[in-house]
């Protein structure tokens, strides 16, 4: 007769032919040297995208900040207006540009601010690195192209945000380009603990301390304008009872500061007097010893009659239409001829 044997060892043995043993089941266990590694990679794995977070964010929202209220790029004022294109390098051609509309440039410190906002977040953070890298993109382009100062800063800041999409590249590759179904993140980037907290709150603070350098420097670069604003061409000048073709004398005369009048002369030269204005008495005094008399005798004309340089000086300015009113439906082409 054969071995006997018992339905319970029959049963353990056709439900597992091939019993594991000791060694193996030791192999198969995590070591906890292994598990402790693997819970310290995690930890400074979420730790250096806090700190790209932080970097990157506080950055942006500072830049948006100071384009939101429009004093990166100042103003063009009138004497902005008048100088000649070939006198301008790249870089003060563009900051010229985009000084000239502050609502494009209130747009821009606006995606500025808003990517950098998203970044604060953990469940934002993606969506605040495409809108930073979008941002960023241009900026570097824009200051290699120009020649701005700026490139190696710009393109660090592009560079922090290719870092925080760099985890989700084949998600976003699946997304936009393949037209795949996108799963949730398997581990959301968040530290956790009071440092993820302490994030919403430097870029508060740094909100608070960029518009309370932002307000007071708006109303720096946007002083109350002194009357008669603006540039006039002198359209006729005598001296003497005769017309001037004295190449020292006047081309250009712009009122923009309240206590001050710049002259263009047609040499090219500029020469600035010491202006004291009285409207009521329609008197101006140049210097403190050039007095004339003022007219207007139809609207954007202003003749000044009186002496300069112990001269009888008489002239008649037109004022000059720098710039057209920033926003049309439907563009008027003579306003270009």
């Amino acid at each position: 007769p054969g071995p006997l044997i018992s339905p319970l060892t029959a049963g353990a043995g056709a439900c597992d032919p091939s019993p594991v043993t000791t060694s193996q089941a030791e192999t198969a266990a995590p070591r906890p040297e292994a598990a402790t590694r693997i819970v310290r990679d995690e930890r400074l794995y979420t730790g250096f995208r806090l700190l790209l977070r932080a970097a990157l964010a506080l950055a942006m929202i500072g830049s948006g900040i100071a384009r939101l209220i429009p004093v990166q790029m100042p103003p063009l004022r009138p004497l902005d207006l008048l100088q000649r294109l070939g006198e301008l390098t790249q870089g003060e051609l563009l900051r010229g540009l985009i000084g000239a509309s502050p609502v494009f440039q209130s747009f821009t410190g606006l995606a500025a601010l808003l990517g950098g906002v998203l970044l604060l977040f953990s469940r934002t953070a993606l969506l605040g690195a495409l809108i930073c890298a979008a941002n960023l993109a241009m900026a570097v382009t824009l200051a290699f192209c120009y020649d701005l100062p700026s490139k190696l800063y710009v393109s660090c800041l592009l560079f922090l945000s290719l870092l925080l999409l760099a985890p989700h590249l084949r998600r976003l590759i699946d997304l936009f380009f393949l037209d795949r179904a996108v799963e949730p993140a398997e581990a959301p980037p968040a530290a956790g603990g009071w440092s993820d907290r302490l994030l919403p709150l430097l870029g508060l603070g740094v909100i608070a301390w960029g518009a309370a350098v932002a307000v007071p420097r708006f109303g720096q670069l946007h002083p109350p304008k002194p009357p008669f604003y603006g540039a006039w061409a002198v359209e006729e000048l005598t001296v003497d009872g005769e017309e001037s073709a004295d190449p020292r004398q006047w081309r250009w005369a712009v009122f923009q500061d309240p206590d001050a009048l710049d002259v263009e002369l047609r040499i090219g030269s500029r020469k600035r007097y010491a202006l004291d204005l009285d409207r009521a008495g329609k008197t101006l005094t140049l210097d403190r010893r050039a007095r004339f008399t003022f007219q207007e005798p139809e609207e954007g004309v202003l003749v000044l009659e009186g002496r300069l340089d112990g001269r009888r000086t008489r002239a008649k300015l037109r004022r000059m239409r720098l710039s057209s009113p920033w926003f049309h439906w439907i563009t008027d082409p003579s306003q270009y001829e």
